[in-house]
């Protein structure tokens, strides 16, 4: 277990930079000796803190695509150009039509940047998305190196 647990924090440390001390053979044992404390005291929570945390996937967050808000401000732009211009050339029934279309563009060009859109919606076109978790991915790149 702590040989496990010893090369997650290594990887989480080598990842984020920071840097980690290793425990010495008393502190190992103190923890040891606290941990079996614990699954007499209360099983249930030394098997809740024992098991691997997850993360709660949060599975309506939406989020905001970069490129759709770019996207959405630039229709809205040309939809806030389009009635001036419609103005600007005099003729009635063009400038009403030309309106219009602003007015649909801009809309159109709000609600692209006002709408989220929810993280699954896309999948990776050359390949599939890997699913495993970063700690797996760290553990498979390192075997990869101690191979090499």
């Amino acid at each position: 277990m702590w040989r496990k647990l010893r090369f997650k924090t290594q990887a989480l440390a080598t990842a984020t930079g920071v840097k980690i001390m290793a425990l010495s053979e008393q502190e190992r044992q103190i923890l040891e000796q606290m941990e079996r404390e614990l699954r007499k005291e209360d099983p249930d929570l030394a098997s809740t803190m024992s098991t691997q945390v997850q993360r709660p996937q949060r599975v309506g967050r939406k989020s905001y695509s970069p490129r759709r808000v770019a996207t959405g401000i630039v229709i809205a732009v040309i939809g806030l150009i389009l009635p001036l211009v419609g103005i600007t050339i005099g003729i009635t029934w063009l400038a009403v039509v030309l309106g219009a279309l602003g007015f649909g563009l801009m809309l159109a060009g709000v609600l692209m940047i006002a709408i989220p859109t929810l993280p699954g919606d896309k999948v990776a076109p050359a390949k599939m998305r890997d699913t495993s978790s970063f700690m797996e991915r760290q553990q498979r790149k390192w075997d990869e190196r101690r191979r090499q």
